[in-house]
């Protein structure tokens, strides 16, 4: 039990769900076994959705896909959120606004059984409300296959420069002015 707690947890790199440029997100499924090909593209088709719905500021769908077990670790956030508390943050209107522009670029995706978890990078060149930023973030979100439908369990996300370097205060990003 410990062991598994310790491969999700270690596995996590998500990030909480925002738009993205279809372009940077086509490709292959790095890598994926044959005999995964359909989930994978299952997982990638719902990830892609769920950013799409993130750009006008619907994040309604992203949950929808959530266990009620689900925790997302965001980079601004000092400790995980539980389902409930990314719920609140998100029913407050504090996730909700619209006009995020970001890029995803997939990274990988693996298997082990009935787990899978997709790696992304992603580049935030606007917030929501339009402020320009230059924000980089290496993400994962981590699924589980419930007889024939992938849920979330896990995300993290975590700050990092355009040499891939992490910074020190994820809360702290360069504002293009």
């Amino acid at each position: 039990m410990a062991t598994k707690f310790f491969t999700i947890v270690l596995s996590m790199l998500a990030l909480l769900a925002m738009p993205i440029s279809t372009a940077a997100a086509q490709g292959s499924n790095l890598n994926v076994p044959p005999e995964r090909i359909t989930d994978a593209e299952k997982i990638w088709e719902q990830e892609l959705h769920i950013y799409e719905m993130r750009r006008g500021g619907d994040m309604g769908y992203y949950l929808s896909l959530a266990n009620p077990g689900y925790m997302a670790w965001p980079a601004p956030a000092d400790v995980p959120l539980s389902y409930k508390q990314l719920s609140a943050r998100i029913g407050d209107g504090q996730l909700m606004e619209a006009g995020e522009r970001i890029t995803v670029t997939k990274k990988g995706l693996s298997f082990e059984g009935d787990t899978a978890r997709a790696f992304f990078d992603t580049h935030r060149t606007q917030r929501a409300g339009g402020q320009a930023v230059d924000e980089r973030f290496e993400n994962i979100h981590v699924w589980v296959k419930r007889d024939e439908d992938w849920r979330l369990v896990a995300n993290m996300s975590r700050a990092v420069d355009e040499n891939r370097q992490r910074l020190g205060n994820p809360t702290i990003n360069r504002v293009v002015e």
